[in-house]
């Protein structure tokens, strides 16, 4: 059984991903006493951008989903939506995981994400 994302080129598999959780850093607010979470990486993986049709965009706009970014990776099913992402000092929340089937050695996984904006005040 052939990969469903057949266009997809190994060799503009550029850049790394981090793959990882918010957890606890030790560290209080001292504005609001809360915990201060930090992103903590558990797995890396060679990754591609994806681009996006005008319909693509249109249908994710229509979702709630702005300034959308699409990663691919090897088909991995270690990841899901619960995780975040980091690229360089990005951080992205998953929004949509497009699992390939996995059977063969070139099944890709195309995951649709959002840029977190941290917001003080």
């Amino acid at each position: 059984m052939a990969s469903k994302h057949t266009s997809i080129e190994i060799a503009r598999m550029t850049f790394k991903l981090e793959f990882g959780s918010y957890t606890p850093s030790g560290k209080t607010n001292p504005n609001t006493g809360e915990d201060i979470l930090e992103f903590a990486p558990q797995f890396k993986k060679w990754a591609g951008l994806w681009n996006l049709t005008q319909t693509e965009q249109l249908t994710l706009a229509g979702a709630g989903i702005k300034d959308a970014v699409v990663f691919f990776v090897r088909h991995d099913k270690n990841i899901t939506s619960d995780l975040t992402i980091r690229r360089g000092e990005k951080l992205y929340t998953i929004d949509n995981i497009n699992y390939d089937d996995g059977l063969t050695a070139d099944s890709f996984d195309l995951i649709t994400c959002h840029h977190e904006v941290t917001k003080h005040g």
